[in-house]
């Protein structure tokens, strides 16, 4: 009971905070409505929300799915032969005075409830995207509202692992010449954590050293194939052209990030061949909104970011220049989806091995995944860095911090997807 009533203090104090900032408006104005998955959202009469006409429940861009918790109240079956539709709740601000009408975009009519400057509903969504709309005549206006659920439809538990920052182990075997790739103990040391786990890890990489004095360019495309014979559980994608500066694309223009992604990009194709992908994490989690469509033209799909409280006292930071809105919503849930560019933005549960204790590793996991509205793709992360005895922050039981975030998420369910895969991270496209 404690837990109920502290879940609906946590969506009542959201709620307060999206009627403060008219979440539609700021929100509606940021994710666009153009191109993307949102095809199904067509429509140019949508006029923008304001603090007495907008919707609370459910989110624009937000994604729901079976398990997920409150705005979802439940399942429909949509059909003789299986299949279901998803059940949630809508709700919103308007004017007792203002007759409404709410429905859906392809002309489903949602019986409306009013009363105390509010209104409630309940729609069924049939699709990934489905847009539900509120017109009214408020003041003599006549207007009209929308907000857009993304359904990731069969959720289920699972979890990502990448590891940032690489450029040491490239060096280590371009100058040692190895037979193999895991003759290098950190690959070899990877390898091992992929064997006794079934893991998939995935390695963000710059161009060059911290040192420039190694660059991609230097390293050979001997190991190609047997790059390739192992992208089964190992891919490279890019991470940044350097570790320097500090937030490196906070500023970007869109032609110096495609610059430095094509680079570094094209060099792991020659290096890795199959084995490169898509599936990244930019270097300290920042982009501006004018970079997005340069991702997504580059196969990005998903973004990890971290939800932020709106009276949260800690420096703004990792977060894509997305709106207080969308950081708010991201604090209670688990993605969002920018409809202009079609990438989704996530926040996700689980563990960062480098500053993480072993001991601290799974009570750390267990309370991030108790959250249902949170808790259906965690991730391990971690920098190379602390894999290496030359660096002064060197973790001598990474591999067992690793080991330990591994073995509780398998024991409680969660299946090892990547990232790119699929929708949302691994369920069916």
């Amino acid at each position: 009971m404690d837990k109920v009533k502290g879940d609906m203090k946590q969506k009542t104090s959201r709620r307060e905070f999206l009627e403060t900032a008219c979440c539609g408006l700021a929100v509606g104005a940021f994710a666009g409505g153009g191109g993307s998955p949102a095809t199904a959202c067509a429509g140019t009469d949508v006029q923008e929300a304001s603090a007495d006409f907008h919707f609370t429940e459910p989110f624009d861009g937000g994604i729901v799915h079976e398990q997920s918790g409150f705005p979802v109240l439940g399942t429909e079956p949509s059909n003789p032969k299986g299949g279901h539709m998803l059940k949630v709740e809508v709700s919103g601000i308007a004017p007792d005075s203002a007759k409404l009408e709410l429905f859906t975009a392809d002309g489903r009519k949602i019986q409306a409830r009013q009363g105390n400057g509010t209104f409630q509903g309940v729609a069924l969504l049939r699709d990934r995207v489905t847009e539900i709309r509120c017109r009214a005549t408020i003041d003599g206006v006549r207007r009209e509202i929308r907000t857009r659920p993304v359904w990731a439809k069969n959720s289920f538990p699972r979890f990502r692992c990448f590891i940032d920052d690489h450029s040491a182990f490239f060096r280590d075997v371009a100058r040692n010449k190895y037979k193999s790739l895991f003759d290098c103990f950190y690959l070899a040391r990877l390898r091992e954590l992929h064997r006794n786990f079934g893991v998939k890890i995935n390695l963000n990489c710059f161009n060059t050293t911290p040192e420039r004095d190694f660059s991609l360019s230097m390293f050979p495309d001997t190991y190609k194939s047997e790059f390739e014979d192992n992208a089964d559980w190992l891919r490279l994608a890019f991470h940044s052209e350097n570790l320097s500066p500090k937030i490196p694309y906070r500023n970007a223009t869109p032609e110096q990030l495609a610059a430095d992604f094509d680079l570094v990009a094209g060099e792991l194709k020659r290096i890795a061949g199959r084995a490169y992908t898509a599936g990244l994490q930019i270097h300290w989690a920042d982009v501006p909104p004018d970079c997005y469509k340069v991702l997504a033209d580059r196969g990005v799909k998903m973004l990890q970011t971290r939800g932020r409280k709106p009276d949260a006292k800690s420096k703004k930071i990792c977060d894509y220049h997305l709106p207080d809105e969308v950081l708010a919503y991201l604090h209670d849930y688990q993605g969002w989806m920018h409809f202009e560019s079609g990438l989704i933005f996530y926040s996700s549960s689980g563990c960062g091995c480098d500053w993480t204790p072993v001991d601290k590793i799974v009570p750390k996991i267990l309370k991030h995944i108790e959250n249902p509205a949170k808790n259906h793709l965690a991730s391990v992360t971690g920098h190379e860095f602390y894999w290496w005895p030359f660096y002064k922050h060197f973790v001598p039981d990474i591999y067992d911090r690793f080991a330990t975030a591994f073995r509780v998420l398998l024991d409680h369910g969660y299946k090892p997807i990547w990232i790119e895969d699929g929708f949302f991270g691994g369920l069916p496209a």
